[in-house]
């Protein structure tokens, strides 16, 4: 038999369903609260904090999920490599999205994929979004309050701009020198001549370089399409999501929330992180990529390895703390009854 919640129903880690003292709540400024009512029950969501290990994500009466229904809402049958599917004519789009990370590794991966997509005619065009991630602030790390602070390259709080975006780790990842993992030495750009050696238009790749979260990766992308539409005439009516295997839904939710139903939605993994298994690198590396048998591997694998199983109640938790800041709706998960599976 199989059961529906809501994450808002789910009890993450060790967290209290039911909190009696409202006055403590109050005086804890520093998490964000969310009140659900069903029926006559209150319940008071807070911050999930990522930082410290999910030890397990249960049910209202108890039972604790499983890695597998982990898996089937975190990652779940969207899994599709598009660079390796048949039928490429129905895959196109207007525009690939890159999501940047605070790390660097992690961001070209991505960078590579978008790539890969825009070479096999996929896209139309690329664009490249994240700024400096609030994580990574550290001395001699600059956050431009402004796009003309960040374009004009000037000083902001006595600190010098001596550090690259997720945006320009991204866009620069095709450059030999920026395979160096100390990327604040290096000072070439993405040039025109540059990308007209590879075989990329310099006009269809996109900077945006000021977003810190991915809530304003798809406020700022949403913005630039609408000038770009207004200036240029060019209306993007497809894209393509870009981004690792555990952040696809998640990140496919937020964007539709802000996109509405202007923008035609899809996303590809970047399956990079993933190729040091065997298994993953005959299907990926196969005549005619076969999507059930590459998402049934993975679901072995994230099922059966501690850390990537950790990866998935980490998402969870980042579902929660998107759907209490509002941005996005309240998600399911489903469940199946441990007896009826057997």
């Amino acid at each position: 038999m199989k059961k529906t919640y809501k994450i808002s129903e789910l009890i993450i880690d060790n967290e209290d369903p039911n909190y009696i003292d409202e006055e403590r709540l109050k005086e804890d400024k520093e998490k964000k609260i969310r009140e659900i009512r069903k029926g006559e029950k209150v319940r008071h969501l807070t911050w999930i904090d990522n930082s410290k290990d999910i030890k397990s994500v249960t049910t209202p009466d108890g039972r604790e999920l499983t890695p597998e229904e982990l898996f089937d809402f975190v990652i779940g049958n969207n899994i599709t490599d598009l660079a390796k599917a048949q039928n490429k004519s129905e895959n196109k789009a207007d525009i690939a999205i890159v999501l940047g990370n605070i790390g660097l590794p992690t961001t070209r991966e991505r960078a590579i994929k978008a790539f890969e997509l825009y070479k096999l005619g996929l896209v139309k065009k690329v664009i490249f979004t994240g700024g400096i991630g609030k994580d990574r602030d550290k001395k001699s790390i600059m956050h431009p309050k402004s796009l003309e602070d960040y374009m004009n390259n000037e000083l902001v709080e006595g600190q010098e701009w001596n550090d690259r975006t997720e945006a320009d780790w991204g866009s620069e990842t095709l450059i030999k020198e920026q395979f160096d993992e100390d990327y604040q030495e290096h000072s070439e750009k993405l040039t025109d001549e540059f990308l007209n050696k590879v075989g990329i238009n310099p006009e269809d790749i996109i900077i945006e370089a000021m977003s810190t979260t991915t809530q304003e990766n798809a406020e700022f992308c949403k913005n630039i399409f609408d000038s770009e539409e207004i200036e240029t005439g060019m209306q993007i009516k497809t894209a393509i999501l870009v981004t690792t295997c555990t952040h696809g839904n998640r990140a496919t939710r937020q964007f539709k929330k802000v996109f509405g139903d202007k923008i035609k939605l899809a996303w590809c993994p970047s399956t990079l992180d993933l190729e040091q298994y065997d298994s993953l690198k005959a299907i990926l590396n196969a005549q005619k990529f076969d999507e059930i048998a590459f998402r049934n591997e993975l679901k072995r694998i994230y099922c059966n390895e501690p850390k990537l199983t950790q990866m998935l109640r980490e998402e969870i938790g980042h579902n929660r703390n998107v759907f209490i800041r509002g941005e996005i709706d309240d998600p399911e998960i489903t469940t199946v009854d441990r007896e009826m599976s057997r």
